[in-house]
């Protein structure tokens, strides 16, 4: 039944709604995705001032961390074992459209967001359904979603896809659960600020490890990396024989899991990017800050895309892929033992996603307690902090098809009331980013004034 569920809501609303609103705001952008990267990369280095304030760099790691999960290595081995190698194409076209999604809805959680009662900001999608499309009811049901997502995407999925490989080797999946929540719950209880430092330091740490280490296996299968890039596209766009039924199904479901793990891996239109990057704050002239932290929220979809292809041709090239019997995380391990010729090799998967899904964890928490925080006040900050460190260790113990199928459900409802928001204020963030960067004159009364304008330096950009 949740199968089912997962699969309707995969082909009748994350493939045209995410698909078509990237396409949309992609061309009445003018491609802005493509073409401000290098804006972005100069924009990274601005500070921040205030102990409830991330800096850019700050809010980057964060989103990374949330962004970097068990999605881009278990993930990945999901997606072709069920649609193929062509899902990894469809996962590249997501993470494309999905970049200038989050600029939009970066843009739009910095635009409204609000001072907090500990002097810093707060933002997100409840703030801009609320104050800007007047939509108070449905604010509050998607914190309700951001509070399951936390649970199910940013909890269960992690620790669970730990666990597996780690069975192997005795540990008992409640052992490893407990330890985990030991770590997790030392880096929420500090605030943001131990939550900034942790993301700052071990997600720029595990990103460039994994990279390193997958790079090394393709320059030792170098000549099966053509093949295995040829497949990807090939598999992707199978004309010759897609009219047959077989064929059709099989494209379809390319299609719907390389945009579902596109969606997973990036979170493109769920919302945590704007609730990221809202506490960021510096203040030089010529920019709207709202548009300086979208460009910058361009970064993470391009840097989870190169992670994802990674493990993605890796696991081809090894042929991991087509092992029988493996699943998830399992099916990596068994790619990096082939890739390094050692069984403990293999392994380095098992330690690079304990450290993707702890800063997963704790960028969902941190997401979550913003949640909260609007729908119950900041006192429930450190009850519901507390339930979710206490569920860590039983979503070790879950069953992993269950919890990758809620994950995916809770997350979808998240990504279409997230929607309903971005694509109602759609004119506001084109008509400001084309009066910006393509020297277009903004509408009148699309540009309400806000006292936190902070602004950039036109010049040095």
């Amino acid at each position: 039944m949740l199968a089912m569920l997962k699969n309707y809501f995969a082909f009748f609303l994350v493939l045209p709604f995410l698909g078509g609103a990237g396409l949309y705001l992609t061309l009445r952008m003018r491609g802005l995705q493509f073409l401000k990267i290098p804006m972005a990369f100069r924009l990274l280095t601005r500070k921040s001032k205030g102990q409830e304030s991330l800096s850019s760099f700050g809010a980057v790691a964060a989103v990374l961390g949330g962004n970097l999960g068990t999605g881009n290595i278990s993930g990945i081995a999901m997606a072709l074992s069920m649609g193929g190698p062509g899902s990894l194409f469809w996962m590249w076209v997501m993470a494309l459209l999905g970049a200038i999604i989050k600029y939009s809805g970066t843009f739009l959680g910095v635009r409204y967001r609000e001072l907090s009662s500990r002097g810093g900001y707060v933002g997100g999608p409840m703030y801009y359904l609320e104050k800007a499309l007047k939509m108070p009811l449905l604010a509050k049901v998607f914190c309700i979603f951001t509070m399951i997502s936390a649970i199910t995407v940013g909890n269960f999925v992690q620790i669970n896809s730990v666990a597996l490989p780690l069975t192997e080797f005795g540990i008992h999946p409640f052992i490893l659960g407990a330890f985990m929540a030991l770590i997790v719950g030392y880096v929420i209880f500090g605030g943001l600020s131990r939550f900034a430092k942790a993301s700052m330091i071990i997600v720029p740490l595990k990103a460039v490890g994994y990279i390193a280490t997958s790079v090394f296996i393709l320059i030792s299968f170098h000549d099966a990396i053509l093949p295995a890039l040829k497949l990807i596209i090939t598999s992707a766009f199978d004309f010759k024989s897609m009219f047959t039924g077989v064929a059709t199904y099989s494209l379809l479901t390319a299609v719907r899991d390389g945009f579902a793990r596109g969606l997973f891996a990036t979170d493109t239109g769920v919302g945590l990017a704007p609730i990221l990057h809202a506490p960021v704050t510096y203040t030089t002239p010529g920019v709207d800050i709202a548009i300086a932290q979208g460009v910058i929220s361009m970064l993470s979809p391009i840097v989870v895309m190169i992670v994802c292809s990674l493990t993605g041709v890796v696991l081809i090239v090894t042929g991991a892929w087509q092992t029988p019997g493996l699943q998830s995380t399992n099916m990596c391990v068994e790619a990096y033992r082939i890739g390094f010729d050692s069984y403990l090799a293999g392994h380095i998967v098992t330690v690079t996603l304990f450290f993707f899904a702890m800063t997963t964890i704790t960028t969902w928490s941190y997401c979550a307690d913003r949640a909260v925080e609007y729908l119950f006040g900041e006192k429930a900050i450190k009850v519901f902090q507390w339930i979710f460190v206490f569920l860590i260790p039983i979503g070790a113990m879950a069953h992993v098809n269950l919890v990758w199928a809620v994950a995916d459900i809770s997350v979808n409802l998240m990504m279409v009331i997230n929607m309903i928001g971005i694509l109602g204020l759609s004119k506001l963030v084109i008509h400001e980013t084309n009066a910006f960067f393509f020297k277009t004159k903004a509408r009148k009364g699309l540009m309400p004034h806000l006292n936190d304008r902070e602004e950039v330096s036109k010049s040095s950009l």
